[in-house]
């Protein structure tokens, strides 16, 4: 079936949101029963983001809630590393818990954030899961060989790439092993980083990652899919050789930054359709769909 986007797209934009804000983009994304949650990035008037929580039905009509589920001020000891926002979240569950990784922006440069939910309601803040410079973090659904794994995104000395490590605790990190590059000359020429969480299938553990390319004095982001082994998850398997999305559209070109569609939440249908909620321009949430076959299909 390929890739379809929403022809009613975007599907959450500003106007939806009840209190002020700049605009709203970059949501983690669960279904927890019947029920589809997205939790927000919202950049507020000071320039600083927060998190908000928005519910559905049906996963594309949704009511954003009233008020900030998670800000920078939530953040008790770790308010420092988050003074400048907290962004892009991602969701896994495992076992009867949640655990959102997002970005924290300081001074000190970005870094990752580890917290823990059972309501989406009162958020456990963990602590610091990464050293500065990092972002783009993922955590596998269960453990493999007795370890949660994590996916991130250093940088140092001007790589940005894939990297994974592991832990007994899901707070200490080690073992970190490369996963991948960027590739000279194509759409993920500048940079990569782990989009959604991965997700297991008979093939292997797939996730969706971004690439950057420059372009004159701007970025064009892109968006493809990754099949890693299921025993070894350091081991990529299978990588889209193109993007599976792009920005091609009024709403994904023009924005806050321009010619960006980037996503770090998905819901996957127990019938295998895939729902990608993604950003458009970093203005707006927008929702794309496929199938777990036809991702596997490109990545093999």
């Amino acid at each position: 079936m390929g890739i379809i986007k929403f022809e009613k797209n975007p599907i959450i934009t500003k106007d939806n949101v009840s209190f002020k804000v700049n605009s709203i983009f970059n949501a983690g994304a669960i279904k927890v029963g019947s029920e589809y949650l997205l939790v927000c990035r919202t950049e507020m008037p000071n320039g600083r983001s927060s998190f908000v929580l928005a519910r559905s039905n049906d996963g594309i009509n949704f009511n954003v809630e009233d008020k900030p589920c998670l800000s920078p001020e939530d953040h008790g000891d770790y308010c420092k590393y988050v003074e400048w926002g907290i962004e892009d979240p991602r969701i896994t569950k495992i076992s009867d818990k949640y655990y959102l990784t997002y970005t924290g922006f300081s001074k000190y440069k970005p870094l990752v954030i580890l917290a823990e939910t059972t309501d989406f309601k009162k958020f456990k803040i963990l602590g610091t899961v990464t050293e500065p410079s990092n972002k783009d973090a993922v955590i596998f659904p269960e453990m493999i060989n007795n370890y949660y794994w994590k996916i991130d995104r250093p940088s140092a000395e001007g790589n940005s790439d894939i990297w994974i490590n592991r832990s007994k605790d899901l707070i200490h990190w080690g073992g970190y092993q490369f996963v991948a590059e960027k590739e000279a000359g194509t759409w993920e020429a500048n940079k990569i980083g782990a989009s959604t969480p991965p997700i297991k299938t008979k093939d292997g553990w797939l996730l969706l990652y971004h690439g950057v390319r420059g372009f004159g004095i701007s970025y064009l982001y892109k968006i493809g899919a990754m099949l890693l082994d299921l025993n070894e998850p350091w081991k990529v398997i299978g990588k889209t050789k193109e993007p599976i999305l792009i920005p091609d559209l009024d709403y994904e070109r023009i924005g806050d930054v321009g010619n960006v569609v980037f996503t770090n939440g998905w819901i996957i249908e127990e019938n295998g359709e895939v729902k990608i909620y993604y950003s458009g321009a970093d203005t707006n949430i927008c929702l794309a769909t496929t199938t777990i076959d036809y991702l596997l299909s490109i990545c093999i």
